[in-house]
């Protein structure tokens, strides 16, 4: 208990060594035996000085979890929010578990391998010892060059933390496994795939493919599977939730549809595809050129684009999108209006995103911004944290210094002496700086970018009795009522004291037309 007061004590007393122009920063400094950054929970693995075991820190020096767990090892998640642990295994095989990013136990650390399904479903591994031929898993003894052979005995499935069942070995198979919110999709020993709920419920649809639906076409008319539960989707008989599913809406000329078959709007035009709505837009294309539309169907973006972004959870971001007219590669905003000319061929430009990059024919890198263009300096290197996601980069010089750059082209942190690393997290917000020598700073970027767009808008109202699903909260402080009246007490809905103009969740503004869904964020708007 001493370490930790002692740690947190020494982080609020470090001070700020800058503050550039736009952009407020934080800086902690600190000592460590080890010291690692998750990218996508802005978290950190922390081995004190003469400690055995990790701890979690966030960027503010806070320790969220303290060394009682008896983790010697915390390896951060490539891709997910999370951290792999590891034990002193009685029989030093099944020492391995997982933990979230602020140190809640996801997988207990009891098991040889934990596998990372997606951020809501894992697997924990239990092995039997095997001959070199029927193994499935090989351990060498790095002192004596030893091997032990070992295969899957069977798997324990984990979804949002809670054990939910065990597969063994021949439902298992490989390993290979892809999820689809929450449901699973498992290839077995016999290479079928099978699905299954949160609850490890088998799927009764026999599946051919990996996917959440399957087409199929019955008496000329195509009807749409969920392959998860067996349903048939887009009906009045779907018993799905939304909230279970990844894509819970379906486009067909000209038309969306939700996961019950109502209309929820007609597009502008049919298009040839429509792909999944991101951050309240999606992807369009027809005549092979590529659009946006917003969830209301109004074409934001006219399909007048060779290429347009990237799908996933980048797309508009932060209110830009990469775009390739005529062979040129730029960015546009959610007006149409170019942020970074297209000036340079889309043959020699990297997307990076928020970013891109060009390799100079003196050696060097350009890098163009969807804010403001092309950036005056020029790098020997660059590095982004997650390509997709990113609002700054590191950038270095020729004497092998380092910096960090927003997307507005502001130095978050210059060039500085005996500076041996930079490691962003995936929304560049937070930088990792190592000195070498087991010193550290943690810096925070509070980064007000002009584009913005939920920056711009008025703040929510916080006290409407209308929630982001449409329901309602009585006066008595009863919620969920979908009605004129409540359900519990019979009190009547109460009246809007005022037309809705901005989004409850973000602050949008709407304009004239109230929106079923904001064009922003997503959230379903009450009407």
């Amino acid at each position: 208990m001493k370490r930790i007061v002692a740690l947190a004590l020494m982080l609020m007393l470090a001070i700020p060594a800058f503050v550039p122009a736009g952009a407020e920063q934080k800086e902690y400094s600190l000592n460590a035996r080890n010291l690692s950054l998750n990218r996508y929970s802005g978290t950190f693995a922390y081995q004190a000085e003469g400690s055995s075991y990790y701890q979690i820190i966030d960027a503010n020096g806070q320790v969220l979890m303290d060394e009682g767990s008896g983790y010697t090892s915390l390896i951060s998640s490539s891709y997910f929010p999370c951290f792999k642990t590891e034990v002193q295994a009685k029989d030093g095989i099944h020492d391995e578990g997982l933990i979230d990013g602020f140190g809640k136990v996801l997988v207990p650390a009891e098991y040889a391998d934990v596998n990372i399904i997606s951020d809501r479903w894992q697997a924990g591994i239990k092995l039997t010892p095997s001959s070199a031929d029927d193994k499935d898993y090989t351990f060498s003894n790095w002192s004596t060059g030893e091997k032990s052979f070992f295969r899957v005995d069977y798997a324990d499935i984990y979804f949002d933390g809670q054990k939910v069942g065990t597969l063994n070995r021949s439902d298992y198979g490989g390993g290979n496994c892809t999820a689809y919110n929450a449901y699973l999709c498992v290839t077995n020993l016999a290479k079928e795939k099978v699905f299954y709920n949160s609850k490890l419920e088998k799927s009764p649809y026999n599946a051919q493919y990996s996917g959440e639906f399957e087409s199929v076409r019955e008496k000329g008319i195509t009807v749409y599977y969920h392959q998860g539960s067996g349903q048939k989707a887009f009906t009045s008989s779907c018993t799905l939730d939304p909230a279970d599913l990844v894509v819970p809406y379906l486009y067909d000329r000209g038309v969306v549809y939700d996961i019950r078959g109502n209309e929820l709007f007609k597009t502008k035009q049919v298009y040839d595809s429509v792909r999944s709505f991101t951050n309240g837009y999606a992807l369009v294309r027809v005549n092979r050129m590529y659009g946006l539309i917003d969830m209301q169907g109004n074409e934001v973006i006219p399909p007048q684009y060779e290429e347009l972004g990237y799908s996933g959870e980048n797309l508009m971001a932060y209110g830009y999108i990469s775009a390739v007219k005529d062979g040129k590669f730029g960015f546009i905003d959610a007006q149409g209006k170019e942020t970074c000319p297209f000036v340079y061929s889309k043959d020699i430009v990297r997307n990076r995103g928020s970013f891109a990059t060009i390799k100079n024919l003196d050696g060097s890198t350009i890098v163009l911004s969807a804010a403001v263009g092309e950036l005056q300096e020029h790098f020997a290197d660059v590095s982004f944290p997650v390509s997709s996601n990113s609002r700054a980069f590191v950038g270095q010089n020729g004497n092998k210094q380092y910096c960090v750059v927003d997307l507005n082209g502001n130095t978050l942190l210059p060039y500085t002496e005996g500076v041996r690393s930079i490691e962003l997290n995936a929304d560049g917000s937070i930088a990792l700086v190592s000195y070498g020598s087991r010193q550290y700073s943690i810096f925070q970027f509070d980064q007000t970018a002009p584009a913005d767009k939920k920056a711009d808008q008025p703040e929510a109202a916080k006290d409407s009795a209308t929630n982001n699903d449409g329901s309602w909260t009585c006066e008595n402080g009863h919620p969920g009522n979908t009605g004129k009246f409540c359900t519990e007490c019979g009190a009547p809905k109460p009246a809007a004291e005022s037309p809705l103009t901005n989004c409850p969740s973000c602050g949008y503004a709407f304009g004239e037309t109230l929106p079923n869904f904001c064009p922003e964020c997503g959230a379903k708007i009450a009407q």
